[in-house]
């Protein structure tokens, strides 16, 4: 599945709007997103940090957008695909990479 069509699935706490869960490693900011609704979920079970945080998702190019303005401003400059922890790989973008292709190519 092609992470930049297929829905996004982010963790979000009712009470804290537009806070997102972010992971650095090194000198990156990585915001967390997965393809899967389940991935997620299983994220929050196996960390207590995320505990009652709940899978919301983002299906169009608007919410994705909005949502990679809000990682940006938490000071990320990637995207951290279907992360699980234990796990040895799990795909990155830069978020400009994503921004450009979100956006609409300008029509003629």
């Amino acid at each position: 599945m092609e992470p930049i069509t297929a829905p996004w699935f982010i963790l979000e706490d009712e009470e804290r709007p537009g806070e997102h869960l972010t992971l650095t490693a090194g000198e990156t900011k990585y915001a967390l997103v997965w393809t899967s609704e389940a991935a997620a979920a299983a994220f929050v079970v196996g960390n207590p940090a995320a505990r009652g945080l709940t899978p919301t998702k983002l299906e169009t190019r608007e919410t994705k957008q909005t949502f990679l303005e809000a990682a940006r401003r938490l000071g990320a400059t990637h995207v951290l695909f279907d992360y699980l922890p234990g796990a040895h790989q799990a795909a990155a973008a830069e978020i400009d990479r994503l921004e450009a292709l979100l956006t609409p190519p300008a029509e003629a």
